[in-house]
């Protein structure tokens, strides 16, 4: 949901912040709202959001659900944000949305809503100036509770999935073709003895070559191997761990050795675990903004987690060191006092990943905002700080590789061989680019990517 389907408010506490002011390290660029949008539970207009970046134009997008509809906001220059669209959603009054983009494409899915909901595609290369519908169906999804995009396998996994057909606890789309989304299997999950199933429903997922870890509740979390899809192998769980919930959504660090993830229950902390070794994960820590703080979504980027924390607000933690958190900067954009804790108000969605910088967030009810973060805080590490991980897949390859990033584009792709002589030479202006090694000799290379934003290396075995 973001929000849990199933959880009822089970807690009511009231507790001064321990923060002694709103906001620490961070300053508010620009927010929107708009009060007289429709509202679910008495108060409610906003739910998740995500960002884009347009390479080809160099601009930057907001893209959040209200009740009603589908927004879309210019924050090139972020003080001075501008909605520039709004298109109505596949249902009414939904209490959540949730959204992916995937080359120039943006995929939107809604839940806990009225009417008929479907999955929806826009093309993003025409803005700012339209924001045109290119696909509207229900046959892959009528509600669907969140979505994620493996833009190197090209698979749209969509969790909790309602649909002509039934329900299934996951789907997995082709997206090949990015406007015209394949059905390619339901996610199998295992049976326990006396034939019942491990878990019911999956919240959301995190997926990184294949390998996509569940958030299932409070069955836990569980992590698949989903590289063929006649043959899916369950690799990995986490399902007894301290202060445990309702497992709701996870993170992997830039090497995929370690995650982190919320349980949306009151008062629960944040967790992180090595899972260096898939069958024996290993606690490292836990933590949370306050005692009675509520964490939704947490994304670790760099260093940092970046995490939407309902009452709290938005709130950023160092995690340089994984076993001892820190508390680093923070925005209250739920300011109350006396704050009453319990239930879900407050801070929803949050992304890190724009190339500006700028953390963009939503609050359930006070609308979308647009932050910047203390430059000092950050240091030296600047290229950590602004840079995801360049994912090369697969590797080792017979031939076609497929290369990505987030952010602003690759111009330039090297490749060469250890003695450091040029064998390929690529010039492009793309995030996502395939290349083929076919015609060279097997052994070791080095993948040289460069961008405005630094030179990203990666060994590849070519076999």
């Amino acid at each position: 949901m973001k929000k849990t389907l199933y959880t009822l408010l089970l807690f009511v506490f009231v507790h001064l912040s321990v923060n002694a002011q709103d906001a620490y390290r961070m300053r508010k660029l620009a927010s929107y709202n708009n009060p007289a949008l429709p509202k679910v539970d008495g108060t409610d207009i906003w739910n998740d959001l995500t960002g884009y970046y347009d390479p080809i134009k160099n601009r930057e997008y907001i893209i959040c659900g209200g009740t009603d509809s589908i927004y879309v906001f210019d924050i090139t220059d972020a003080a001075n944000m501008k909605r520039i669209a709004a298109f109505a959603g596949g249902s009414i009054f939904a209490k959540n949305r949730d959204y992916e983009t995937f080359q120039h494409y943006a995929y939107c899915v809604s839940d806990q809503g009225s009417g008929l909901g479907a999955l929806q595609i826009f093309d993003l290369q025409y803005l700012p100036d339209s924001f045109p519908e290119v696909y509207h169906s229900n046959t892959l999804g009528t509600f669907t509770h969140t979505i994620f995009v493996d833009s190197v396998s090209e698979r749209l996994y969509m969790s909790s999935n309602s649909k002509p057909g039934g329900f299934s606890a996951m789907d997995i789309i082709s997206i090949s073709d990015p406007i015209h989304p394949v059905f390619l299997a339901e996610l199998t999950v295992p049976t326990k003895s006396g034939g019942f199933p491990l878990f019911n429903v999956v919240h959301e997922m995190f997926a990184k070559n294949d390998t996509v870890y569940l958030s299932c509740g409070e069955a836990g979390l569980y992590i698949f191997d989903l590289r063929n899809l006649a043959d899916q192998r369950l690799i990995g769980s986490i399902n007894s761990y301290p202060d445990q919930g309702y497992n709701h959504s996870s993170w992997l660090d830039k090497t995929g050795k370690k995650i982190m993830f919320t349980d949306e229950n009151a008062g629960l902390d944040i967790k992180i675990f090595d899972i260096n070794s898939l069958s024996n994960p290993k606690f490292i820590s836990q933590f949370n903004s306050n005692t009675f703080t509520t964490s939704h979504n947490a994304y670790w980027y760099g260093n940092f987690a970046y995490v939407s924390a309902y009452h709290d607000g938005v709130v950023v933690y160092d995690i340089t060191d994984p076993s001892n958190p820190i508390k680093a900067a923070w925005f209250d954009t739920h300011p109350v006092s006396p704050e009453v804790y319990g239930g879900y108000k407050g801070c929803w969605g949050i992304y890190p990943y724009l190339p500006s910088k700028h953390i963009i967030a939503s609050d359930l009810t006070a609308g979308i905002f647009v932050f910047e973060i203390d430059s000092a805080l950050l240091g030296s590490e600047e290229i950590e700080k602004i840079q995801t991980e360049m994912t090369v897949f697969p590797n080792p390859s017979a031939g076609k590789i497929k290369i990505s990033k987030e952010g602003i584009p690759f111009n330039q792709i090297n490749v060469f061989n250890t003695f450091g002589e040029l064998q390929m030479q690529l010039f492009v202006n793309e995030n996502r680019v395939e290349i083929d090694l076919s015609h060279l000799a097997q052994g070791l290379y080095f993948i040289e990517c460069c961008s405005v934003d630094g030179i990203y290396r990666k060994k590849i075995l070519k076999q």
